[in-house]
């Protein structure tokens, strides 16, 4: 029960990506990437812990609530979020199947939700299953935002030539906000993470709606 608490929810957002697409993916790609994302979640992990402890041993580690946004921006967010998006450059980008604009979101929502589904089931069993229910409207979503950024952000770079730095920037700092108000853990950052939540969704729908639409009349590098 715990285990499927863990999981539905990332199939469930990965399934609503996938099924917006007008032009259908090949889910053995899909299905590829999102495996990917779950052993992403091996070195994402360690790099962490080496981060942190390495952090841990400066002169003089900030505490409270700098402590938390080093933790949350240049660790947890940099991270995990560079790692994505060096899977998606080296594995997607240069790739034959990669050939609409909204390829980019679903293959990187996919490899964002692997990683969430790891990361959700070693929460969720070690905490229970009111935090399955509370991962299943944050931190599950929020994976499932940074993906559908930073796919668009690769499409563009891909198929109408703008910079491709901002995949890698972009989630990194919309993670690192998220985590900021998740691990501040107080009333007023859970309400403050709601309402990032609620602009999240807008400001990822106002970079992946126009794919759908965009028709190949440029070029394909």
């Amino acid at each position: 029960m715990l285990l499927l608490a863990a999981i539905v929810p990332a199939w469930l957002f990965l399934a609503i990506i996938y099924a917006v697409d007008r032009k259908r993916e090949k889910p053995q790609f899909v299905f590829l990437l999102y495996f990917i994302g779950m052993l992403i979640v091996l070195p994402a992990a360690l790099a962490e812990k080496y981060l942190l402890d390495l952090y841990s041993q400066t002169s003089e580690p900030q505490t409270g609530f700098l402590a938390t946004l080093v933790t949350a921006f240049f660790i947890a967010g940099a991270v995990e979020e560079s790692l994505k998006a060096i899977a998606f450059k080296q594995l997607v980008y240069p790739r034959p199947f990669f050939d609409e604009p909204y390829d980019g979101v679903v293959y990187a929502v996919a490899i964002g939700l692997g990683f969430a589904t790891v990361e959700n089931v070693l929460y969720v069993l070690s905490s229970g299953l009111s935090t399955a229910f509370v991962r299943a409207f944050t931190a599950v979503p929020a994976h499932a935002l940074f993906g559908v950024v930073m796919g668009a952000y690769f499409s563009r770079s891909k198929f109408q030539g703008s910079p491709m730095w901002p995949a890698f920037v972009v989630p990194a700092l919309l993670h690192g906000i998220y985590d900021s108000f998740a691990l501040a853990q107080s009333y007023f950052a859970n309400l403050l993470l709601v309402v990032y939540l609620m602009w999240l969704v807008r400001f990822a729908y106002t970079r992946a709606y126009p794919l759908l639409h965009t028709k190949l009349n440029y070029r394909i590098s």
